[in-house]
């Protein structure tokens, strides 16, 4: 199995972030090191919620890796707070990727046609720098359309048009792009565009009536998990979304959404 590194945020209250992340990459079997980008009291949607800045920490944590010798066969980044996180995280991946490191990026900032709150268009130029050093990024359809400046209007689009986002997101610099929570030709699906291989995908899915935070985090933990193992990433699409889809189905009674899925309790579905 494999070390993974994860960048981005500690939520305090919900299983957001690296606390859905840890518990399903450490069941794979992998180790799970952190590198947390900002603590943060709880999920944005509250509309009132603490953030403590963690960029030094950062900073000093990396020279101390560096000094250590530290090595990581996958690096994953979440939520970054600003332009000089991400001038770090850039250029600490770019340094781990030469060593052999596999970059997974996921640019959060965006659902269901907005901005999250506290983002900016400033959010937006950070990601899309972040994504420049990615092997494989993982925005949501959302995400993809603020990234690329396209079809921003439109909350469908034609398989003509889904392949044109996903050119757009290699553009910025990444090998492989997989979009989710697409509806493309009216069917609800994932993209997966590897611009390498030519290889292209569209994996539909049957859309559950309930609404959970923190999916985006469990669909990148099993599609990270099992693709540093040697999976194939179409494979790794699949089951990613097969377990998102079999968590929100065994979490439909659990008293708040928002809070996310409670992974710890469903650990008999990480495989």
């Amino acid at each position: 199995m494999g070390r993974i590194l994860l960048i981005g945020d500690i939520v305090g209250c919900g299983n957001l972030g690296m606390s859905a992340m840890i518990p399903i990459l450490s069941k794979m079997g992998h180790e799970v090191c952190r590198l947390p980008s900002s603590l943060v009291s709880n999920n944005f949607c509250y509309g009132d919620f603490a953030v403590l800045d963690t960029t030094e920490y950062m900073r000093r944590c990396i020279d101390i890796w560096e000094k250590l010798d530290f090595r990581a066969d996958a690096v994953a980044t979440g939520y970054l707070v600003s332009e000089e996180q991400t001038r770090i995280v850039s250029d600490y991946c770019a340094l781990l990727k030469q060593r052999g490191a596999v970059i997974f990026v996921d640019p959060i900032m965006a659902d269901d046609g907005k901005l999250y709150n506290g983002a900016t268009e400033n959010t937006v130029e950070y990601m899309r720098r972040i994504c420049g050093v990615a092997d494989i990024i993982l925005p949501n359809f959302t995400e993809a359309k603020f990234l690329t400046g396209r079809f921003l209007d439109k909350d469908s689009l034609s398989k003509d048009e889904a392949i044109e986002l996903a050119d757009g997101l290699h553009a910025l610099g990444c090998e492989t792009a997989v979009i989710s929570s697409m509806v493309v030709d009216n069917e609800n699906c994932t993209l997966l565009h590897d611009c390498k291989s030519g290889l292209f995908n569209l994996f539909k899915y049957e859309r559950i009536q309930a609404q959970f935070s923190g999916t985006g985090d469990v669909f990148s933990s099993f599609l990270i998990g099992n693709n540093i193992k040697g999976i194939s990433v179409d494979e790794c699409v699949q089951r990613a979304m097969d377990a998102v889809y079999e968590m929100i189905l065994a979490s439909i009674s659990f008293a708040n959404p928002s809070n996310g899925i409670p992974v710890e309790r469903l650990m008999q579905l990480i495989r």
